[in-house]
């Protein structure tokens, strides 16, 4: 009798130890099931066909479809018509196993969104996860208007515009150039200030410029004498500033020339 009431109480043990592993389990698929579908971005899962099998809120809401209506259709259909063979050829890609590779397509709706993915052979399926681009798409576009309105004021402007990298080699002169020293900003860019000036006011310069880029701070109205294409000498007053990358890294200057040529004593007969 000891020997069966002993067993019992281990039989009632283990029920419970299994009892208490299930709840444990029952909580953690709670919280993945939280986690996966009220993720800030989209998670889909294709079968064959491209055949949605599965997908969270936040995928839902981009698609602007309940999940009911979601499961079971072709991705394709909720892609802009333009859109459909860059998405065919990238799923394409990815189950031929090119590595990571990403997608930009338009939805239904016009929303531009990233799609990442990976593919499990073995299931036979494919993971990806959506994300919501419009706000970079927005500001990409901001800025190539805000470039655009730069440019047009650059190239009304009375002041020769410019920048230099962090060796002081020129990566942009605005047409002003041309009616300053006579050259063409395409036979500027790539060439060093210094490259435009006598031998003695380069080796001057290139002193003061050590300096400024050592400091990293801007300069204003430095007066340096250049050549013209003809040989005809000019007297330029340049102020600028620093460049920085988004980590903070010195990337060269951005400035401005102007002619101030009055100033030089005028030419012996």
């Amino acid at each position: 009798m000891n020997d069966l009431s002993a067993q019992n109480q281990e039989l009632e043990r283990q029920n419970q130890q299994l009892l208490d592993a299930y709840a444990k389990l029952d909580k953690a698929l709670a919280q993945y099931a939280e986690l996966y579908d009220f993720a800030p971005v989209g998670y889909l899962t294709l079968g064959q066909g491209r055949r949605i099998v599965k997908a969270n809120l936040t995928c839902c809401e981009l698609l602007q479809r309940d999940r009911v209506v979601v499961q079971g259709k072709d991705l394709l259909d909720f892609v802009l018509k333009e859109d459909r063979p860059a998405l065919v050829d990238y799923l394409g890609r990815l189950c031929q196993g090119t590595g990571k590779i990403h997608c930009e397509v338009r939805l239904h709706n016009d929303t531009p969104v990233l799609l990442e993915s990976t593919v499990s052979k073995e299931q036979g399926e494919c993971r990806i996860v959506m994300l919501d681009i419009s706000r970079q798409k927005k500001a990409e576009a901001a800025l190539r208007e805000s470039e655009k309105r730069f440019k047009a004021l650059v190239e009304v402007t009375s002041d020769w515009v410019w920048e230099v990298n962090a060796e002081g080699v020129y990566t942009y002169a605005s047409p002003k150039v041309f009616d300053l020293l006579g050259y063409t900003p395409e036979e500027v860019v790539g060439k060093t200030p210094f490259d435009f000036m006598p031998r003695r006011e380069a080796d001057r310069l290139l002193m003061i410029f050590g300096e400024l880029i050592a400091r990293r701070e801007p300069f204003h109205n430095m007066e340096n004498l250049n050549l013209r294409k003809d040989g005809r000498e000019v007297l330029l007053e340049t102020s600028a500033v620093p460049i920085f990358d988004t980590d903070g890294a010195f990337c060269g200057f951005r400035g401005i020339d102007r002619d101030i040529s009055n100033r030089l004593p005028p030419a012996r007969e």
